[in-house]
């Protein structure tokens, strides 16, 4: 499921901020988000078309003028300006987190057909600021140039990208009795390593980005990664199709803010590819411990999630933490125990976001 950077919703709520005369807190209806907007810009039962945060808005584009003091980010090759774009965050504003940007529907005439949920991203233009920013920070290694490629991410592998529990606020009520697995989220960027000789019978061991599959190269830094643990060996002897899924993390990598000396990869989850599923939690653990790859942290590994934590609140508090390095941690995830179809979502610390340059 890909994610709505951009979407219609309708408002449930407005609140005045008591020490603003020109402010307001604006919650949607089906979503745990909340907004700063101009006071009288939104009333309860308005549409309104939500941005995510990391939510790349184009800069030409009249409408968003008032975000450029705040929201303007440059990238630049030597003195050139190459790419401008708007970056939505998450900010405080008169003591209040705000977590994207809430616009009225009528400023968007070109989305006079589209219904409550639509996804309208592609229609306005909106990116994700983390793949626009990526062709920017290859000075440390980590950046992969399409040169680098064989291909595209392939299609029987889930790719890796949790849904935040703010798009999944009915689970409070729905997922109470489900028990979950709690472990730490690395910032770093995705990495999957699979072997599969009855789909890729010429070179069954694969590396793979986000979204690529690599070319195998000694300098690229996830085959660097994938070498020094010696992966492509320790898959073959295992005599099973699996999909290995996790975060590459160190230095120029998303920032490096927990401030690693070396490149690390911390596996999350493994993926059964002949059976099309997710290895349960325990044996994923107990399989990464007799390999000696690194697992990431387990914060719990029962945790009867919403019978402890009631409110939105409540688990986001939960999120907030450090990492085993001492320095706030991006948050946590959240992964379904006992079946082979989990239910997987992740709560990011706000106290984290709003540390984000």
């Amino acid at each position: 499921m890909s994610r709505k950077l951009a979407s219609v919703v309708r408002v449930a709520k407005v609140s005045d901020i008591s020490n603003s005369d020109n402010l307001s807190v604006a919650e949607m209806e089906d979503k745990g988000w909340r907004v700063v907007v101009s006071r009288g810009s939104l009333k309860a039962g308005d549409l309104a078309v939500y941005f995510e945060i990391d939510a790349a808005l184009p800069v030409e584009d009249s409408r968003y003028g008032f975000l450029k003091q705040r929201c303007l980010k440059e990238f630049k090759r030597g003195n050139e300006v190459v790419l401008s774009t708007l970056r939505i965050k998450t900010v405080k504003l008169r003591g209040v987190i705000s977590q994207g940007l809430l616009l009225p529907l009528a400023d968007f005439p070109e989305l006079s057909v589209c219904s409550v949920g639509d996804d309208v991203s592609s229609i306005l233009h909106v990116e994700h600021y983390d793949e626009l920013a990526a062709p920017f920070r290859h000075e440390h290694g980590v950046f992969v140039a399409r040169s680098e490629s064989r291909g595209e991410f392939p299609s029987y592998i889930p790719k890796t990208d949790e849904e935040r529990i703010q798009n999944l606020v009915e689970y409070f009520e729905t997922m109470k009795g489900r028990r979950f697995e709690v472990t730490s989220k690395d910032d770093g960027t995705s990495m999957t390593v699979y072997y599969a000789p009855s789909l890729q019978e010429e070179d069954p061991f694969r590396v793979c980005s986000r979204n690529q599959d690599l070319k195998r190269s000694d300098e690229n830094s996830l085959w660097k990664i994938a070498n020094a643990y010696e992966l492509e060996s320790k898959l073959k002897s295992l005599g099973r199709e699996l999909a290995f899924q996790g975060e590459l993390v160190g230095p120029g990598v998303n920032g490096n803010r927990d401030l690693y000396k070396e490149h690390e990869w911390h596996v999350f989850r493994i993926w059964d590819i002949a059976r099309a599923c997710f290895l349960e939690a325990s044996e994923r653990r107990a399989l990464c411990a007799e390999l000696k790859i690194p697992h990431v942290p387990v914060i719990e590994e029962d945790c009867p999630v919403f019978d402890r934590y009631r409110t939105l609140d409540e688990l986001l508090s939960y999120a907030e933490g450090q990492t085993i390095h001492g320095h706030e941690r991006e948050g946590l995830v959240f992964k379904e125990i006992g079946t082979e179809v989990p239910v997987t979502f992740k709560a990011v610390s706000n106290r984290y976001l709003l540390k984000i340059k």
